[in-house]
């Protein structure tokens, strides 16, 4: 690699830049949104009346189409949560969910409609009691002691009341089986609040992202092709490049946007083209390069980075705005 960059490498290293940042700022917005949508979409459903399609069959509950409307924007926030690294993601709220909802078929077995309707509605007002499934009895369905100590928990107001409650109801299982539930548990756990409380969380960690995003394609952009242990250090004019670029960027696509056919909008261009004709743009508009240098030069980008469809089409955005 040269020790000092051309001109025309500063700005392939530009276009990198802004290619790369413009990318993964989208998919980091696409990851905001969906997660939006998706809380949304759960806080419906669960503001819904509860309803199983419920078929009876050799005195089994079997509940048919359950409830998949539910499902699906809980699956979608839990990758999300991978997404944003969330610590301990198998005891979150939502996590417990879906184990929940996997398994509601087999703990409703012997249970009318309205049992199974009460079961899944307690339990969603604390699924750390998802926990209690898995209390091992020899011979009775866990689900029928679980619905009897939230019947029998009804009125009872605070965790620790909850818990001596469930010792009652519990009585005759194994005290080192007691001993393993804490009052922790009965300290309610929803979805609604969970991620209410995520998202206030990752929408501030969003909005540095795009700082660190720019960081990392300028990095990657003078260093990939570096073979020597000392990182390069950024131009002045890569510099002015990329930050007036991004300071003027809504100027130089509403600028932009004057030129393009009828029925076209700027954001239906392809995102090297856009960043291609916002570097032209900006060198014509807002530095001292000869408006000729910078159409030629952003031609010869657009054949680096697109084809030459793309070039002829910069060729004529950019001409016709020195036109004016």
């Amino acid at each position: 690699m040269p020790n000092k960059l051309t001109q025309h490498s500063i700005r392939q290293r530009t276009v990198q830049t802004l290619f790369e940042y413009d990318i993964r700022k989208a998919m980091s917005e696409t990851v905001l949104t969906e997660f939006k949508n998706n809380i949304e979409k759960i806080n419906r459903e669960l503001a819904k009346p509860i309803r199983f399609d419920i078929a009876y069959k050799d005195e089994r509950i079997t509940v048919r189409d359950f409830p998949r409307f539910f499902t699906k924007p809980l699956k979608e926030i839990d990758k999300i949560y991978e997404i944003l690294d969330i610590p301990n993601r198998e005891k979150t709220a939502v996590y417990k969910a879906l184990s929940f909802i996997r398994d509601f078929g087999g703990y409703t077995k012997r249970m009318t409609d309205q049992e199974a309707v009460d079961l899944y509605k307690d339990i969603f007002l604390n699924l750390n009691l998802v926990r209690l499934f898995n209390i091992e009895l020899e011979e009775e369905n866990i689900a029928v002691r679980v619905r009897d100590f939230l019947r029998a928990s009804f009125r009872a107001e605070t965790p620790e009341e909850k818990l001596e409650v469930f010792n009652k109801v519990f009585s005759d299982v194994h005290s080192s089986v007691r001993e393993k539930i804490t009052v922790e548990l009965f300290k309610p756990l929803t979805v609604q609040d969970e991620v209410a409380e995520i998202l206030a969380m990752a929408e501030p960690k969003f909005a540095t992202a795009s700082q660190d995003i720019l960081v990392q394609a300028k990095a990657f952009a003078l260093n990939y092709d570096n073979d020597t242990d000392e990182p390069v250090e950024a131009p002045a004019y890569f510099t002015e490049l990329v930050e007036g670029i991004l300071e003027k960027q809504s100027t130089l696509d509403s600028t932009l946007s004057e030129y393009l056919a009828k029925g076209w909008t700027f954001s239906r261009l392809t995102m090297i083209e856009q960043v291609l004709l916002r570097l032209g743009a900006y060198e014509i508009l807002f530095t001292e390069t000869p408006d000729l240098v910078a159409i030629n030069e952003s031609i010869e980008l657009a054949k680096d980075f697109s084809d030459e469809k793309s070039s002829k089409f910069i060729n004529g955005m950019l001409t016709n705005l020195i036109k004016e």
